[in-house]
């Protein structure tokens, strides 16, 4: 998946996040930032600051491998994909 594409799973992730109200109502700047920010903030993974996209998703991939005490580190399409079957992205 290219970064656009990528951007636009987070992104309509961000939007279910807000409408199954784990998001604030009040307008975001970026729906896929706010998906990015949430999922670290719920997994308690730390951030890494001003890091590309790739960089970001594998980040949390590694976190989700350490915290699931899974064998090996989901790649950053197929964690985009675990959580937009998680909270039902269409």
């Amino acid at each position: 998946m290219n970064e656009a594409s990528r951007l636009q799973r987070m992104r309509e992730l961000g939007v279910r996040l807000q409408e199954l109200r784990l998001l604030p109502s009040h307008s975001v700047n970026s729906y896929a930032g706010a998906a990015i920010n949430f999922l670290f903030q719920n997994y308690q993974i730390e951030k890494p600051a001003g890091a590309p996209l790739d960089v970001t998703l594998r980040a949390l991939a590694a976190g989700l491998a350490v915290k699931h005490k899974m064998v090996t580190r989901p790649d950053p399409d197929k964690v985009i994909d675990f959580f937009c079957r998680h909270y039902q992205v269409h």
